[in-house]
């Protein structure tokens, strides 16, 4: 029977996405990580997925400590930083799907809010098998930014 599952999602150096890191300065390497398993016939099968990366700000309090973006409109809230892999085909049956920067700057380079370089945060991410009922999403995994 084919199945998907994200069995550990984390912060990490890109140069180890093997291993979780928890704690981060701006300047420092920083790479989100979805550990992925899928069956055998997922992948002879040849199927595609999507996936969606996720960077989250729990702290949305409007005078202190939420992420926004200002745009032409106006204001945008942005509870979330969302980075994509898409139409990927399914080659291993176990592996790392990630996503880096760097810096961990650099990540959030295109947030505004005066908590963005410290804080605590949360990564989490979803994997949709194309054409199929399969999907997958990760727990939370809790890092820290300090200044």
């Amino acid at each position: 029977m084919p199945f998907i599952r994200i069995p550990a999602v984390y912060a990490a150096d890109p140069a180890d996405v093997w291993t979780s890191k928890t704690s981060f300065v701006s300047s420092d390497p920083f790479a989100i990580v979805l550990q992925v398993q899928v069956s055998s016939d997922v992948v002879a099968a040849g199927l595609r997925f999507d996936a969606v990366f996720q960077m989250v700000n729990p702290r949305q309090d409007p005078y202190r400590g939420s992420w926004f973006s200002v745009t032409s409109s106006g204001v945008l809230d942005m509870p979330t930083r969302d980075f994509h892999w898409n139409n990927v085909p399914f080659q291993w049956t176990y592996f790392a799907a990630s996503v880096s920067w760097g810096q961990y700057a650099d990540a959030v380079s295109q947030i505004n809010g005066g908590e963005k370089l410290k804080g605590l945060f949360l990564v989490r991410g979803t994997i949709d098998v194309i054409g199929t009922n399969l999907l997958a999403h990760s727990d939370e995994s809790w890092y820290k930014v300090v200044p």
